[in-house]
């Protein structure tokens, strides 16, 4: 393949964590073409694409033929054309670890059939997008980044604010269309790469609102909200790296830094199974607020797929699903990492124990499924598998964990003066209150 393409007579240099699709937008605009178009030219798509769309795929990974005309096409090392893809981030981000999850074991499965990387939107920052001030910057616009399709980043860092995901103007996810394409619009020429691609709805107009700066960069929320993502996101963002530590603790426990991701989308799904009885445990009661309408909202879209096929296993997408607003994915996650900073494993089943019960209450089978999710790590499903009941197994949930080989996290693995009640003593109030 690489063979039969000519090289572009110009390129671009991928920015810091760039991503595909930022990167075909911004190379589309340097030529005045369409993304399509430029997705033909470079190898990834054929030459006579279905239905104008790039596949969703490409996002995630490239077979090797591909990569290397892509490479070879716009200039670039394999190095960097493969940065420019999501499935180096599996390293350290469980969801997209093969290794870890037997049931995405196919490149394709692990974009097709998992909520946990965000392949059809993407979250954004308004400062990224407007550029660095360079002059390449300045035409094409800045960075759109891989680590934004992961729902645990939710934060922008570097200019100190939450991610947005949707049109300030329209309202819409910015990639909204009617085909299901890494690009929306991907025929159409002449859009900055900063503008939103969405299709108005009723019409086939596009909505174009500029995404960098101006409107989009208000920040509607509190101070204190803003500073409780930061300092999560904070958290998240140096166990990415790939310098970032190798291990972390999961319930007073030493885990592979990838896996502690897993972990964290189990337990989201049982904060919002059983919401609100870890209501206390938000960071703010803004953030509360704002779980407790997205629970509100999977408990009765639940309730509706149970009345409609009532003898149907029910889907457990409703509850396990991160939430598309960045602030909501910050505040549930974060009530998730709290969980997980317990000391030692017997602190961790007194702060799971009335989400557990609750979960078995709303529907036994589904609680079992998120307890037993897949990829977890060990202690994690010995505290959510272990019954009180059982004396002896309780007893030695401990000893059971070591017999893993696993060591323990002596301190807290996250604690940067995040609250001043110990989680134990704010689950007892999260109970008491219910």
């Amino acid at each position: 393949m690489a063979g039969r393409l000519r090289r572009l007579p110009r390129s671009l240099d991928p920015l810091e964590d760039e991503s595909i699709y930022g990167y075909l937008l911004r190379l589309a605009h340097r030529f005045g073409a369409a993304p399509l178009e430029i997705a033909v030219r470079t190898g990834l798509v054929d030459q006579a694409p279905a239905r104008n769309r790039i596949p969703v795929r490409l996002l995630h990974d490239l077979d090797e033929p591909r990569l290397d005309a892509f490479a070879r096409a716009t200039r670039l090392t394999h190095d960097e054309a493969r940065g420019l893809l999501t499935a180096p981030l599996g390293e350290r981000y469980g969801p997209l670890n093969a290794r870890l999850l037997a049931e995405f074991r196919t490149p394709t499965g692990m974009v097709r059939n998992n909520r946990w990387i965000l392949t059809r939107t993407t979250r954004y920052c308004p400062r990224c997008l407007s550029g660095d001030g360079s002059e390449i910057e300045e035409r094409h616009g800045g960075r759109w980044c891989r680590s934004w399709r992961l729902p645990a980043v939710f934060a922008c860092l570097r200019h100190q604010r939450p991610l947005l995901y949707a049109c300030p103007r329209c309202g819409q996810d910015i990639n909204a269309a009617r085909t299901g394409s890494l690009i929306a619009r991907a025929s159409e020429a002449g859009l900055h790469p900063a503008q939103c691609r969405a299709t108005i709805p009723g019409t086939r107009a596009m909505c174009g609102a500029c995404l960098a700066g101006g409107e989009a960069d208000r920040l509607s929320h509190a101070p204190s909200v803003v500073a409780a993502l930061l300092r999560l996101q904070h958290h998240f963002d140096g166990l990415l790296d790939p310098d970032g530590p190798r291990s972390v603790g999961s319930f007073g426990w030493l885990i592979p830094a990838a896996q502690y991701f897993i972990d964290l989308r189990a337990l989201s799904a049982l904060i919002f199974m059983t919401w609100p009885r870890a209501s206390e445990l938000a960071d703010t009661e803004a953030l509360a607020v704002l779980v407790d309408r997205e629970a509100e909202k999977r408990h009765a879209e639940f309730a509706k797929s149970r009345a409609e096929a009532p003898r149907r296993r029910q889907a457990s997408h409703h509850y396990s699903d991160p939430p598309a607003d960045p602030i909501t994915a910050g505040a549930v996650l974060g009530i998730a990492a709290w969980l997980l900073s317990a000391p030692d494993e017997n602190e961790a089943y007194e702060l799971m124990a009335p989400i557990i019960d609750g979960a078995k209450e709303r529907n036994f089978s589904m609680s079992y499924q998120f307890r037993r999710l897949s990829g977890t790590s060990y202690p994690l499903r010995v505290v959510l598998l272990t019954s009180r009941q059982d004396r002896s197994a309780f007893q030695r949930m401990g000893q059971r964990i070591g017999d893993q080989g696993l060591s323990r996290a002596f301190g807290r693995t996250w604690n940067p003066q995040l609250r001043a009640v110990s989680p134990l003593s704010r689950c007892h109030n999260a109970v008491t209150a219910t």
